[in-house]
């Protein structure tokens, strides 16, 4: 029992106890009735131990309220475009600013969604796409053909659908978006394989995943043995005893049943032990081991934590759960475990984690102890830091990175428009002193006895800025438990570097997202300026897997990305050459390979897919997407499209054979 439940039952019993001996007073001085003193009292007694069970159980919790515990063996769910029917039609209002609802806006976003995918995929103007709107011919369907649009009435309903709207199960506005929304997933996605119907696509399509964020997450760091103790909470696990103890009392007193009155006694006995006892408070030693200090992405690893009680009291009952990184699954064995303590005593789990690119930190640890009744519980949070840093594969890609110049794509060193030595023919100029032998047009001497020496283009290594998006709208996948799009874009950079420094080329190393210092007002921006060599190859591997930026767990919020963005291209020097990682998630992602472009870099996106198409929210962020590639790519940026199931070889291998490959 709770305490305010106990506190109620307490002022309840002398208020019907004064009541009980009241009335049986007024009922003997009258004659109604003979009553002893003992019988007074039994009676008294057993009725004041019914209406206490009555209160009780009027005011006993509904269930055991057990402290619920993390699932660390699984890595916490990535969001997915879409989540929301109305954030995905957002996404085609450009002045909506962030979560989409069920207003007139939902109603804007449509018609902007509906003007985007008839221009883009069939062709029409502006003023085509908003009289197909206006006359309902832009779909088949007469619902969502009559709800944009203020010259079509809206169809008849059934005298059930009426019914279904009028109790409040549904209504012809959400419908009406429902209907609208699947009518241009179908435009602008094509054919979708399992679509979802119209009458059965709710408003809002939450993710159903299980989430790691539990009672385990904290925002202090705890060193090694520190402990940070939660208040304790009663788990209701003796929960109806003292009901049940109660009610054999007062049977057993009217009854004169004295084994069931014993019976009685004995349950309250328990429950007043359980309302007594408190669970300890350890005092523990975790020490935690790992098979592999430096893996390499895609490797498996052991991890051993040994757990000791250093106190000197026994632990009953302990449950602890290991702080595995939030990013990291768990691929063999479990991260809990259930058990006793002596003083003294070690306990030892272990299991196996997939490791992935960047610096994966773990939490504290979790330790719940109860008592020896169960009834009550209480948390630890125990500071044992281990750290895992897993730089990035640095292994050049087979096929040429897709970069653009000003006038043609090409991979490799970048030919200039000025004369100097190379091997492409630039032009014929008059001998000067100190000219070399090799460069001399020998066949014009020949012919005319004059000395003329020959240009060839001058080469150079072409400058490139790999800049990866990691603002908090670039943490999102196709699914819950797949790698979202910054850890994808993350290993890419590192293999589109490797590629171009084998090439003779200089690469940078840029971000743009949140750090930890940013929100605190300080710059703390990821900066490798272009170059080449050994050192450099180490530190461009080093910022890939420690920076901040390209923290494998998206941060809590979105950063000011566009004081970024000008920090940047003030670094920047005007023949430097941008190869922007990026899932295309949102406009501000357009937005920030336009103005790149618009200073005159060479842009080229390289996106990976984060989309899904299990429901129409995300089949509605798929063509949004599917939009804002089209619009890059008609302002002259060209998008390598990197779909969700392949690796960036075949992906830039495709590219290069659909542009007709090879350097031009």
């Amino acid at each position: 029992m709770s305490d305010r439940s106990s506190g109620g039952g307490i002022r309840v019993i002398p208020v019907v106890a004064t009541v009980l001996a009241f009335a049986g007073g007024v009922a003997v001085l009258t004659g109604v009735g003979t009553l002893t003193l003992a019988q007074a009292s039994v009676g008294i007694i057993g009725a004041i131990s019914l209406i206490a069970a009555f209160v009780s159980f009027s005011h006993r919790r509904d269930a055991r309220q057990y402290r619920s515990t993390p699932d660390p063996e699984r890595r916490t769910p990535a969001s997915i475009p879409g989540g929301r029917l109305t954030d995905a039609i957002a996404q085609f209002n450009p002045h909506n600013v962030g979560r989409g609802y069920v207003t007139r806006r939902s109603v804007n976003g449509l018609r902007s969604a509906v003007t985007a995918v008839l221009t883009r995929f069939q062709g029409r103007s502006e003023e085509e796409a908003a009289a197909a709107i206006e006359d309902g011919s832009w779909t088949d369907d007469p619902i969502a053909s009559a709800f944009l649009s203020e010259e079509i009435d809206s169809p008849p309903q059934s005298a059930r659908r009426r019914l279904t709207d009028r109790l409040g199960r549904d209504d012809p506005y959400r419908r009406g978006i429902r209907r609208t929304a699947v009518a241009i997933a179908r435009i602008g996605y094509g054919q979708l394989g399992g679509s979802p119907t119209p009458e059965n696509v709710p408003i809002e399509n939450r993710e159903t995943a299980g989430s790691r964020v539990d009672a385990r997450t904290t925002d202090r760091r705890l060193e090694a043995g520190q402990i940070h103790e939660l208040p304790m909470r009663p788990t209701g696990h003796w929960t109806g005893i003292g009901v049940v103890a109660l009610v054999a009392i007062g049977i057993g007193t009217f009854a004169e049943l004295s084994a069931l009155v014993l019976a009685g006694v004995v349950g309250i006995g328990y429950a007043g032990f359980a309302y007594l006892s408190s669970p300890p408070s350890p005092t523990l030693e975790i020490e935690r081991t790992l098979s592999d200090d430096a893996p390499e992405p895609g490797d498996e690893i052991d991890v051993s934590v040994s757990v000791t009680n250093v106190g000197s009291k026994p632990i009953l009952d302990l449950r602890y759960v290991d702080g595995v990184p939030a990013d990291l699954p768990v691929s063999e064995g479990t991260a809990r475990i259930g058990t006793a303590l002596r003083p003294g005593e070690t306990v030892s789990l272990e299991y196996a984690l997939t490791v992935t690119t960047g610096t994966h930190e773990f939490d504290p640890a979790l330790v719940v102890t109860r008592d020896l009744s169960r009834s009550a519980e209480r948390a630890h949070y125990v500071g044992a830091p281990t750290t895992i840093v897993c730089e990035p594969v640095f292994r050049p890609i087979d096929a040429p990175v897709p970069l653009q110049a000003a006038t043609t794509r090409f991979t490799g060193r970048l030919t200039t428009s000025s004369g100097g030595s190379g091997t492409e023919f630039h032009s014929v100029r008059e001998y000067r002193r100190n000219d070399p032998l090799n460069r001399i047009d020998w066949n014009r001497h020949a012919r005319t006895g004059e000395l003329a020496t020959i240009e060839f283009h001058q080469e150079r290594a072409a400058r490139v800025l790999v800049l990866v998006d990691a603002r908090k709208a670039a943490y999102v996948a196709p699914s819950a438990g797949a790698v979202h799009a910054v850890e994808r874009s993350t290993d890419a950079a590192a293999r589109i570097a490797a590629t171009l420094l084998e090439s003779g080329d200089t690469v940078g190393l840029g971000a743009i997202g949140p750090t930890a210092r940013a929100e605190r007002g300080e710059s703390d921006v990821c900066w490798l300026p272009p170059a080449s060599g050994s050192r450099h190859r180490i530190r461009f591997r080093e910022a890939l897997a420690t920076h901040p930026q390209f923290s494998p767990v998206a941060p809590p919020r979105e950063g000011r990305w566009v004081s970024q963005l000008r920090t940047l291209q003030r670094r920047l020097s005007a023949e430097t050459q941008i190869v922007l990682l990026t899932p295309l998630a949102d406009r501000a992602s357009l937005v920030l390979a336009r103005r790149l472009a618009s200073h005159g870099h060479a842009v080229t996106v390289v996106s990976p897919d984060p989309t899904a198409e299990t429901t129409t929210g995300q089949q509605l962020s798929r063509v949004a997407r599917r939009v804002r590639r089209f619009d890059l790519q008609r302002s002259g940026i060209p998008v390598v499209d990197w779909g969700r199931t392949d690796s960036i070889d075949e992906v830039f291998a495709r590219y290069e054979a659909t542009i007709g490959g090879g350097r031009r």
